[in-house]
């Protein structure tokens, strides 16, 4: 399995949800989950064109965000999720890297230059 990324999160995520069983991940018939058709990408990289190219990982994040505001409820309730040592989605679930959340959130919550003279 690839390391700590987003697509092997989703991949211990349907782990999980089939009781860790590699079997019921492989027959999974939830074909409605967001998840589903990424659900095999960490065990056989390269082997469905869904996981492939530079941009696969931004569209595993953009499924596992559906999934992430489908189990929550909605946006609010995504963001005070309180899964964080359950779910291995739960680093994922703004649908960016959690480098990039960091980021804008430093950038959003920074002090501005107070400009007396507008």
């Amino acid at each position: 399995m690839a390391g700590g990324g987003s697509i092997a999160s989703i991949r211990r995520f349907c782990l999980e949800c089939q009781g860790d069983s590699p079997r019921g991940v492989r027959e999974c018939a939830d074909t409605a989950c967001p998840l589903w058709a990424w659900r095999m990408a960490a065990a056989q990289p390269g082997t469905q064109e869904l996981w492939r190219g530079p941009d696969a990982p931004r569209r595993a994040l953009r499924e596992i965000r559906r999934q992430c505001l489908a189990c929550a409820g909605g946006r609010r309730e995504v963001r005070q999720c309180a899964a964080r040592e359950a779910c291995p989605l739960w680093r994922w679930r703004f649908g960016v890297r959690p480098q990039t959340y960091r980021e804008v959130r430093q950038r959003f919550f920074a002090p501005r230059p107070l400009s007396l003279f507008d």
